[in-house]
């Protein structure tokens, strides 16, 4: 497997993506490295490093756990055989990948490419390695945009009308943006707790204030401040 181009992937410490994610930074550092002799629930696209940084794929894979987890409860060692069984059969990170992994029950779907179509297969639980039909399987995470390879390269947490947040890796190095300005969440919170009001900040950046006002939404979303 060829090496990731960091500058590419998006870059964020631990803390960093684990406040995108929601989730605690043991956790994240749990679910993408392991801990204490326990394996790691994915296989991460960017591996332990002296940087300690993770990527935007593996920023993907924490939340889909995340959004698995909150849905069914599923277990690691669940996830994890997964993650085995679908790089077995040649799919790579399967949990950041378009229509490749689903929840049936209580148990994980992937979906495989076959001489005669696609179908789908159980690869935990009872009925493991059963073929399955589409109507029965429901998706974990949407929002997200994909590569022509299938492969997650946006994140959309937040939309307002015309207006969104993004997190793409080729754009400000990951950080959350916002459209149709481009600005970051960061720098429209900044600029409304140094202007003293949305309208003033939107003016300093010569934006209208939905744009404002949905990076603070974001902002305090992160931050568990309900809006």
């Amino acid at each position: 497997m060829t090496a990731p181009d960091i500058f590419t992937e998006g870059l964020y410490t631990p803390d960093q993506a684990a406040r995108l994610a929601q989730v605690s930074t043991k956790l994240l550092r749990n679910w993408v490295y392991g801990s204490l002799g326990r394996e790691a629930a994915v296989v991460p696209r960017i591996p332990e490093n002296d940087a300690k940084v993770i990527g935007f794929i593996d920023l993907i894979q924490v939340l889909a756990i995340r959004a698995i987890r909150v849905q069914k409860k599923l277990s690691l060692p669940k996830i994890r055989a997964t993650v085995n069984a679908a790089h077995e059969r040649g799919i790579l990170y399967p949990f950041a990948r378009k229509h490749q992994t689903f929840l049936f029950d209580d148990d994980v779907v992937i979906q495989l490419e076959l001489p005669d179509g696609k179908c789908l297969v159980q690869v935990t639980g009872k009925y493991k390695n059963h073929h399955l039909l589409h109507p029965v399987v429901e998706q974990y995470l949407v929002d997200l945009s994909y590569d022509p390879d299938g492969l997650a390269n946006e994140f959309t947490p937040l939309s307002d009308g015309d207006s969104k947040i993004i997190i793409n890796p080729k754009k400000q190095y990951g950080a959350p943006i916002v459209l149709p300005s481009g600005y970051t969440v960061a720098s429209l919170v900044s600029a409304y707790e140094g202007e003293g009001s949305i309208s003033e900040a939107a003016a300093a950046f010569e934006i209208d204030e939905t744009q404002v006002k949905l990076a603070i939404r974001y902002d305090n979303f992160l931050s568990g401040i309900a809006a």
